[in-house]
């Protein structure tokens, strides 16, 4: 890091450093006095950044609007490191006590992370001034070693993660993860000592739970880890934090099952919480007091280390209708042979915020808290009991708070210090990657999410482009919805958009599944689907498929119990016999109660169309009369899958692997990794559409002037070199093309024509810029290439047929 960095970093945290052997112009400061009474402390909040360092257009959904970013349905300029940097500097100005702390995933989501693995990114955390950041799932696309290297060359801020347990760095071939990383660090702010706690993300690593794994890390129980560290920094710190990758959920959920968090700033659902949700900790477990009246609350403890453990039941003795196991006052004995004790304590409100994703936002949080007794509630005694009561373990207590949200748009000014760092990776991209390459057209855009749960206009699309892949053409295709990052925005499709939604270098996979386990897969669908909200989890091509929220994944009979991962029947001895409460289920594998996860049952199951072909208008043409048998919009019938039959899937390398949960296709092995590119392959589907308004041969109709143009649907203008006249607005000359020309959507000059002028509004001046126009004929190059650019439309498939119908939604 250089001195300009290390000077500003010193300002900002308003720390005393020296650089280059002489000081930064401060001198030692007094010892700070103890505080007393209401204090001020600033939390300022980024998450989910996923590479988005240089502002991208994004067309706002209702909720992005409702943030604060513009009109719903509107294209605006949004993100960019250098404005989210302006946004924190200003905002530490304005505040006396203040940490700017980033929530994770900086890493993956846009070109700049595909071309140099995360560098740019780590050094933009530093040029903000970061205080600290966690290591979240996506810090490890490229490999823990890379994750090691980049954070040993550039960062020069805490990097944390408690609940990670990562190999040891001298061993070889290890990466120096563990010597980087931290489980928490504590800051002191004008006497103010603020702990900051982290907790990584482990829904999406699915693979850490395999032992070993390739990230060489060991996951640690939630819970458990952070009720751990809270204990361990409570004499050390006045205020504690968590930072949080762990979602909105499982955030909600930690802050139950602990005591003695004051602040979770989370992230990994990409949510804004506007305001902040109040949690009340030590709220999971509570029993009546011996005098049979008072309710005391508890949290269970690992006397061996002090925190709290999350613990299943191994028989129905005992099993409360949470799912654990209780027994007496004093301790719970549990069927994996550890005694865990209770320890009583009083619940107290936690905040817990979410600011966004994407460099959309930067979060400002406000706390007042205070160690005063004349503003708190009376001492707890020792059981926790009243409820309410103040433990001076928690030193200062939140008493009021504010949060703002600050969009990031084209009006926010940038750092001029960040936009330096981020120039040579600009440039770079531009030698490299080539991202302004034309991919086609879309006049409407293309949505990745369903109104219905369902099949999505973009997801039907991509799915089409890996199942009619030539060399792949299998006999169907899914893809994670995930892992289609955003929508299509409308007007001009480069290759830096198709970077953004598709980020990730997954390549498709082929292979062969039998219709049982065609059967297990989509019962797994169902279920994840089931318990995100009943929106489904992939988007899916060559199949149909209903996913019914309400039903469970299997109803099984004597002796059997169903297996909540699979949705299918086993035998119960498999289970122990174990016999779980309502609302919980039996899980084969670890043979405990767990939340019940088989709600969700994947009914109506269709691969392929019949040989002949059987048209219809509706299900009661088709054989089987049966729902979404029938594909109204193609008019033909699908078949039912047969469970001896074989079908061959093609999906990404990333499902194959397990990723998401999907075991049943990590298990398969007939896969064959082709190494083509989902993005490629969506790229290269759309570059073979054919224009807009040309025929089903892919041919415009010739014309000599905007008046031959008019009996197509929607504005068509004709388009020659010789005709049109360049300008703010093109417009088509008098002379008119001779016959030569053809007409183009006009939309699609105009707007590939902006996208041209782009090129020129770098210029030094006004006058380069003018010549650079001239020399570039930004209307006569858009109308030349809006004959050729395809149109993303209905003809590539973009458009929602009911391939997948949720019910229950």
């Amino acid at each position: 890091m250089d001195f300009l960095h290390l000077a500003r970093r010193a300002l900002l945290t308003g720390a005393c450093a020296t650089v280059l052997g002489g000081a930064l112009g401060c001198n030692d400061p007094a010892p700070t006095p103890e505080l007393h009474g209401q204090v001020h402390l600033t939390l300022l909040h980024t998450a989910d950044i996923h590479s988005r360092l240089f502002p991208y257009n994004l067309q706002l959904s209702e909720v992005d609007s409702g943030l604060g970013l513009g009109a719903s349905g509107a294209i605006i300029n949004t993100g960019g490191a250098a404005r989210v940097s302006h946004i924190i500097g200003r905002e530490r100005a304005r505040a006396d006590r203040v940490l700017h702390l980033d929530d994770g995933d900086s890493f993956e989501g846009a070109p700049v992370f595909n071309f140099y693995s995360g560098e740019a990114e780590i050094r933009t955390l530093s040029a903000m001034g970061t205080d600290a950041s966690l290591v979240a799932n996506h810090e490890f696309d490229r490999g823990a070693l890379n994750l090691g290297t980049q954070l040993q060359k550039w960062a020069d801020f805490p990097v944390l993660a408690a609940n990670y347990l990562f190999q040891d760095p001298s061993t070889p071939g290890a990466s120096p993860l563990g010597d980087i990383v931290k489980p928490f660090t504590v800051f002191e702010l004008q006497g103010l000592k603020v702990a900051v706690i982290g907790m990584g993300n482990l829904s999406s690593l699915t693979s850490i739970f395999d032992s070993p794994n390739r990230l060489g890390i060991t996951p640690l129980n939630t819970t458990e880890t952070a009720q751990f560290y809270v204990d361990l920094v409570r004499p050390l710190a006045d205020v504690v934090v968590v930072l949080s990758h762990l979602g909105l959920d499982v955030d909600e959920a930690m802050i139950q099952s602990t005591t003695g968090i004051d602040v979770v700033l989370g992230s990994h659902n990409h949510i804004v919480l506007q305001p902040p949700k109040q949690i009340q900790d030590c709220s999971a477990f509570s029993e009546l007091a011996p005098d049979g009246v008072t309710t005391r609350n508890f949290v269970l403890q690992d006397p061996t280390n002090g925190g709290q453990v999350d613990v299943g039941c191994q028989n129905d003795a005992g099993c409360g209708a949470d799912g654990y196991c209780y027994g007496s006052i004093d301790s719970i004995a549990m069927g994996m042979g550890i005694c865990k004790q209770k320890r009583y304590c009083a619940p107290r409100d936690v905040l817990l915020a979410h600011s966004g994703a994407f460099a959309k936002y930067v979060g400002r949080l406000d706390l007042i808290l205070s160690n005063d007794p004349a503003d708190l509630p009376p001492p707890c005694t020792a059981d926790g009991v009243p409820a309410g009561c103040y433990d001076k373990v928690n030193g200062f207590e939140l008493i009021s708070h504010d949060y703002q949200l600050f969009p990031v748009t084209d009006q926010t000014p940038v750092d001029p210090i960040v936009e330096t760092v981020l120039e040579p990776y600009e440039q770079g991209l531009d030698a490299l990657g080539n991202l302004s390459l034309l991919v086609g057209y879309a006049l409407a855009g293309s949505d990745r999410s369903a109104k219905g749960g369902g099949d999505s206009p973009l997801g039907n699309m991509i799915s089409d482009a890996m199942w009619l892949r030539l060399g792949i053409q299998t006999d169907f295709a899914l893809t994670n919805t995930t892992g289609i990052r955003t929508d299509l925005v409308p007007g001009v499709v480069t290759e830096d958009q198709m970077y953004n939604i598709f980020p990730f270098d997954n390549a498709i996979t082929k292979m062969e599944l039998s219709g049982d386990e065609v059967q297990q897969l989509f019962a797994y669908i169902a279920q994840r689907s089931t318990s995100r909200g009943c929106v489904s989890q992939v988007q899916m091509a060559g199949a149909r498929v209903s996913m019914d929220c309400t039903l469970p994944a299997c109803s099984c009979g004597a002796g059997q119990v169903c297996d909540p991962i699979e949705g299918i029947c086993v035998d119960q001895g498999k289970c122990g016999g174990v016999s779980c409460p309502t609302g919980y289920a039996c899980d084969p594998i670890s043979g405990t109660c767990v939340t019940e996860m088989n709600l969700g049952a994947a009914t109506n199951i269709y691969i392929g169309t019949y040989n002949p072909p059987i048209h219809c208008l509706s299900d009661n043409d088709c054989p089987d009369k049966t729902p979404n048998q029938c594909d109204v919009q193609g008019g033909i019938c699908y078949q039912p899958i047969q469970p001896i039959a074989s079908y061959e899937l093609a999906t990404s390398d990333y499902l194959a692997g397990g990723g998401s949960g999907f075991i049943v296709l990590k298990r398969n092995t007939t896969q064959n990794n082709t190494h083509v590119l989902q993005r490629d392959a969506v790229i290269d589907f759309i570059r073979a559409g054919f224009p807009c308004g040309s025929d089903a041969n892919g041919k415009l109709p010739s014309c000599s002037y905007d008046t031959d143009c008019a009996a197509l649907v929607g504005t068509f203008v004709c388009a020659c070199p010789e005709s049109v006249i360049d300008g703010a607005q093109c417009v088509t000359g008098p002379a008119g093309c001779s016959g030569k020309g053809q007409c183009v959507l006009a939309q699609c000059r105009d707007d590939v024509a902006a996208f041209q002028r782009t090129t020129c509004q770098a210029a030094p001046n006004t006058s380069i810029e003018q010549a650079c126009e001239i020399g570039l004929a930004p209307c006569v190059a858009g109308g030349e290439q809006c004959k050729f650019l395809a149109c993303v439309d209905q003809r590539l498939g973009n458009f929602p047929d009911g391939r997948i119908q949720m019910v229950g939604q």
